[in-house]
């Protein structure tokens, strides 16, 4: 009868230690979610922003391609929205009003950089 409680006790050991070495091992698929939603933020002193009308035809992307010709190359489409949405948040990036005045991010390099 002692033998079964040592073999239990010894196997519940085994198991704890394993899953203690799991944890501190391997990265959990929550932890790199938390890790891109961080990365993913905007403060709001990376950029500066310009107010501009929109005309017919004018897009998010169109716009900040026009007020940021020096680094069009690397401008990140999804930075780019976050930025619009953190300047207008009542506003949709993605159905603009003709003739209404926006604010849109102006980057510069080191501004680019800075992330």
């Amino acid at each position: 009868m002692d033998f079964p409680k040592k073999l239990f006790s010894l196997f519940i050991c085994i198991m704890a230690i394993y899953i203690i070495y799991q944890d501190i091992a391997q990265e959990s698929p929550h932890s790199r979610i938390e890790l891109e939603k961080h990365s993913d933020m905007i403060s709001p002193t990376m950029f500066h922003v310009v107010p501009v009308k929109v005309e017919p035809n004018d897009t998010v992307l169109s716009i900040v391609e026009q007020i940021n010709p020096n680094i069009q190359n690397e401008l990140n489409v999804k930075r780019i929205l976050n930025d619009f949405k953190l300047s207008n948040p009542n506003a949709d990036p993605f159905s603009l009003t003709t003739g209404k005045i926006y604010y849109f991010p102006k980057y510069s390099k080191t501004l680019l950089y800075d992330r």
